[in-house]
């Protein structure tokens, strides 16, 4: 059964137990007694197929008890239910976010914050030098010294003599925005090894750049990362403290749910923070966490990687949190040097990329793996060949395990191929897209364009193709990979192919624009279906978590521009208010 299919099936129950405001005699859940706890008022887009606008809400322990008319909904409530009038503003499902980094915002909370300079197309790599300057002059004694948020600016590349003339004596190490390269001073390349000549074998000097006498430059990426990575981890009690701040941070968004998107295995501090946090009653954004498996040519590793990480999806698992499945990285990205192309680069005709799982049979096995426990795989996947491995593997992956419905996801697909468009949604595939990275942008584009060349950048970011294939496509913002987690934005750039910032100017492949219904669903029902979800959440519909994203703007029919400056109103969590906007 083809995936949109089972989708029209589940969404014809749906129907069965919610419909429009004119039809109230089926929009009550006949399971949810009593009188409501609360009333909630205002234009509700309930995202249930074909279904008209609503008036009212009413919630009973959690969840939506009854969808439609005012003058029904008041049936339902006595003198001690809370009536929450939100009079002309927009009600909708909680948002759902398809794929996020939440563990690296929490991180970044205690450095030195580059992304803000990022943002900025006039940004030069020595105005990120200068603020990490002024950053280690506010905070002199420390031990080390961490950034995030930078990125090649006109096509300098850093190097570590420019960190060395403002901290030759302290370890510095400034991760990328793009979360796949570091920046590092001398003595920091010195303390984490990147000199060893063993380090430089195993990792590749497409990774541990060298400069002509053959030591680092202080540019590295993908896999050489993990030598200086423990150093910018957290303890457990600091995860908790930032953890909390990063929930404030998606509630004010309108966002309920999250897939983390990528989780090490050895991080036991941080599953041991979201599960502490959440037994405490404070952690409600709900939070579907993948776990990284990397490639290795340790066999006997590489298994037991797989098992720990099904031992850890039964470990750490409650209603807010759990360990939800394996994360595989096949590529890097284009901006590194490091996404894994068909053809080849056309700054170097002899050089495709960086490609993690060089053995295909390695990415089958771990999918049949998953998928016979019951769990799915997300994949990181930007280049056309890191595409195709991973469709390759996950078909022959799903066909040894005997699974159809697996609900296995490639995430990002910037380049793909129209051939592979259609295997994605022939082999039940999801597609997980980055509106926000779609505009031109004067900052980044034309450094892509030197990599790809013109054609292939022109044909970035298929989102149309995987809709008119009926795919349940989800969005993503890879937040804080992107600078932002604006949902109305993400529905703009989706709709409009660019942003507010760059305009007509900015518009990128406009023939796979989407519409704005399309927008809703691919950030509340298809993000549910994706996370085996979708009879709890993305829809306002009786039974439904009374999970509520308010805005001051109707996504669906008010004037485009209006929607980018779209404010939340309030954001519920299990019909609670976990957020009120000023």
């Amino acid at each position: 059964m083809k995936i949109k299919n089972l989708l029209f099936l589940i969404l014809t129950v749906c129907l069965a137990f919610t419909v429009s405001c004119s039809d109230d005699a089926i929009a009550l859940d006949p399971d949810i007694q009593g009188y409501a706890d609360k009333l909630v008022i205002g234009k509700i887009i309930t995202m249930v197929p074909n279904a008209s606008t609503a008036e009212a809400i009413t919630i009973k322990n959690g969840k939506v008890q009854y969808v439609g008319s005012l003058t029904e909904a008041r049936k339902h409530c006595d003198d001690k239910t809370v009536v929450e009038n939100y009079g002309k503003n927009s009600i909708y499902p909680g948002f759902l976010e398809g794929h996020l980094h939440g563990i690296e915002v929490a991180g970044r909370l205690d450095q030195c914050d580059l992304a803000t300079l990022d943002v900025k197309p006039s940004t030069t790599m020595e105005d990120f030098v200068n603020a990490m300057a002024q950053y280690v002059n506010d905070n002199p004694k420390r031990s080390i010294y961490k950034g995030a948020g930078w990125s090649v600016r006109r096509d300098v590349l850093p190097t570590r003599q420019m960190l060395d003339t403002i901290c030759p004596k302290v370890p510095m190490v400034l991760s990328s925005v793009d979360g796949h390269s570091m920046w590092l001073n001398t003595v920091a390349l010195k303390k984490f090894k990147y000199d060893d000549p063993a380090n430089i074998e195993k990792f590749g000097t497409d990774c541990i750049r060298l400069e002509s006498g053959g030591f680092p430059t202080g540019y590295v990426s993908e896999g050489a990362m993990e030598l200086a990575r423990p150093a910018l981890a957290l303890t457990k009690d600091e995860y908790k403290k930032n953890l909390l701040k990063w929930q404030d941070m998606a509630f004010s968004y309108g966002i309920t749910g999250v897939v983390e998107a990528a989780i090490s295995i050895e991080d036991a501090p941080v599953q041991e923070a979201f599960m502490e946090l959440a037994k405490e009653g404070k952690w409600k954004l709900r939070t579907y966490a993948m776990e990284n498996i990397n490639y290795t040519t340790d066999n006997e590793k590489f298994y037991g990687d797989l098992n720990k990480i099904l031992d850890h999806t039964r470990q750490y698992k409650n209603e807010y949190f759990r360990v939800y499945g394996v994360k595989i990285f096949v590529d890097g990205v284009v901006e590194a040097h490091t996404a894994w192309l068909i053809d080849p680069y056309a700054d170097d005709p002899t050089y495709y990329g960086k490609k993690n799982y060089p053995e295909p049979t390695r990415v089958a096995d771990a999918v049949a793996f998953a998928n016979r426990n019951g769990i799915n795989v997300h994949f990181h996947a930007i280049g056309d060949a890191a595409v195709r491995n991973a469709v390759d593997g996950i078909i022959s992956g799903q066909q040894q395990a005997g699974v159809s419905d697996a609900r296995n996801t490639i995430v990002h697909l910037q380049i793909v191929r129209p051939e592979d468009v259609k295997r994605i949604y022939e082999n039940h595939i999801i597609p997980v897209v980055a509106p926000l990275w779609v505009p031109y942008d004067s900052a980044y584009s034309q450094h892509e364009i030197d990599y790809l060349g013109q054609e292939r950048f022109d044909n970035e970011y298929r989102i149309k193709d995987f809709f008119d294939l009926d795919c349940p496509v989800n969005f993503h913002s890879d937040y804080p990979v992107s600078p932002d987690i604006d949902m109305p934005l993400t529905i703009y750039c989706a709709v409009t192919r660019t942003d507010v910032q760059h305009g007509p100017e900015g518009v990128h492949g406009p023939r796979q624009a989407v519409t704005r219904r399309q927008a809703l669903e691919a950030m509340t029902f298809n993000v549910a279906y994706q996370i085996k979800e979708e009879n709890r959440l993305g829809m306002i519909k009786p039974g439904m978590v009374a999970n509520l994203s308010i805005y001051d703007v109707d996504f669906l029919n008010a004037p485009i521009e209006e929607i980018p400056a779209a404010k939340v109103v309030a954001t519920y969590v299990d019909g609670n208010v976990v957020y009120r906007g000023k």
